[in-house]
């Protein structure tokens, strides 16, 4: 048994979006064979849901102290090391959370090559970067993110003699999970939330990033109408948990569409807010498909939609996008159908298909078995081992209570230093980045005489 610090990015309340769903369940699953502290951002109140084996605790700068100091291994996320970089220094067992690949989401988001989405994509890089450099271990959601995660790796200088041997059991593919138990009905479903009882559910489960495609599916939805009046496509969640987290413009011109086609609150329906995790079953059990489209893009390659498994926990079968590695496994297994990028007439008939009850049935079939493989007492097994297991890396150095960067990590951290350095210089006046400058050459003086290699020593007397 250890002591697991579960250290949560992302707020965790009655209404949770997808980290934050994904640390509850992997506390909720560690805590049968561990001691679990589940560290989140917000306060903690009477209105959070509870896990009886689990202490949950609100992650502060006053407390994270003393919250590493008790635990003996700390799985991360995302901005944790920014925010608190004790974190990194410390000697406890670091596993590094990977399974969103946020640079290629910001690349999505950031696609004007401005100096602004430069920036933006450069930070998200260090973050990914900088959890890579100091972690022990690692955790990705499929084995496309296995391989990129390796690359940076391997670029980084982690991936090296010391590390080889055993690097393989260290990158970790922990998908995101669903409920071993079946979606219950608790509080409202779509029907009441809707005030309509539309005899056929398309439901969009999750938010409208911009990565997403729903123009497709609406314009799909659109002309299905005049013969299909009891279709309806819902999407169910608008604004995020978090509130940092703004509507994207895909969800504007989402909206806008429905509206100039005349289907808005008519066949589309975009729910206010956000679905507590609780009710979340009730919605699924009163749709009849999931649904979920994506654009032809880098992030689709390596993403892990987790929307898609909601869809699997309440037996529905799907309608996708090909390109990810859930929308190949929906048609190995026949749980649905996976369409080509931005074809409303592949969406037209993929719903008319979704018509015919006996199409319907064999596809709830394949939904069931492949359900089985994505339950979070399965896909968690692995972390339980290695929470078991976990040693530090060979090529980070502990001292005492600290854990300090390898001496290969020298060069590297001056290389990122050179560059933030150069692209200071390019975006300020040369008055202004003088003293940067004489403190780089500064640094690259003392490195230099660091790894000066002394003259043999001579066996001859003077």
């Amino acid at each position: 048994m250890s002591l697991v610090l579960l250290l949560c990015p992302d707020v965790i309340t009655i209404k949770m979006a997808g980290p934050a769903i994904r640390y509850w369940e992997f506390a909720n699953a560690l805590s049968q064979q561990h001691t679990v502290t589940l560290a989140i951002p917000n306060p903690i109140d009477d209105l959070l849901p509870s896990l009886p084996s689990v202490r949950l605790v609100q992650h502060r700068p006053d407390n994270i102290a003393e919250l590493i100091a008790w635990a003996e291994l700390i799985i991360f996320q995302g901005h944790i090391l920014k925010q608190y970089p004790l974190v990194k220094h410390s000697a406890k067992v670091l596993i590094a959370d990977l399974y969103d690949p946020i640079p290629l989401e910001g690349l999505e988001q950031h696609r004007q090559p401005t100096a602004n989405a430069q920036q933006v994509i450069a930070e998200q890089v260090h973050t990914i970067n900088e959890q890579l450099q100091w972690a022990d271990y690692f955790l990705c959601a499929n084995d496309r993110q296995r391989d990129l995660w390796m690359g940076h790796l391997l670029a980084l200088g982690r991936i090296n003699p010391h590390t080889y041997p055993d690097i393989q059991q260290r990158v970790l593919t922990i998908p995101f999970g669903l409920p071993d138990q079946p979606p219950q009905r608790k509080g409202p479903g779509l029907q009441t939330r809707l005030g309509k009882k539309p005899s056929f559910i398309l439901l969009w489960g999750g938010g409208i990033w911009q990565w997403f495609d729903p123009l497709t599916l609406i314009k799909a939805v659109h002309q299905l109408a005049p013969r299909y009046p009891g279709l309806a496509l819902v999407f169910l969640g608008t604004q995020h948990p978090n509130s940092s987290i703004q509507p994207m413009a895909m969800q504007y011109q989402a909206q806008a569409l429905a509206q100039q086609l005349g289907v808005l609150d008519q066949q589309v329906y975009f729910l206010d807010g956000w679905i507590p995790y609780e009710e979340l079953g009730s919605c699924l059990l009163e749709a009849q498909v999931g649904v979920s489209a994506h654009a032809d893009c880098l992030e689709t390659h390596y993403s892990f939609r987790t929307r898609l498994l909601y869809y699997l926990w309440a037996g529905k079968p799907i309608l996708t996008t090909q390109g990810d590695v859930l929308a190949a496994a929906i048609e190995h297994y026949q749980a649905g159908l996976a369409l080509p990028p931005q074809d409303v007439q592949a969406w037209v008939h993929a719903i008319e298909k979704m018509q015919d009850p006996d199409y319907y049935d064999h596809c709830v079939t394949g939904v069931r078995n492949l359900a089985l493989a994505y339950r979070w007492s399965v896909v968690t097994a692995p972390l339980q081992t290695l929470c078991q297991q976990a040693v530090p890396a060979p090529d980070i150095l502990i001292e005492g209570k600290y854990r300090k960067i390898a001496l290969w990590d020298c060069e590297q951290a001056y290389k990122e230093l050179r560059y933030q350095l150069d692209w200071i210089e390019r975006s300020h006046s040369w008055r202004i980045t003088a003293p940067l400058r004489n403190f780089r050459r500064w640094v690259g003086a003392l490195l230099r005489k660091h790894h000066t290699p002394k003259p043999p020593s001579s066996n001859v007397p003077d």
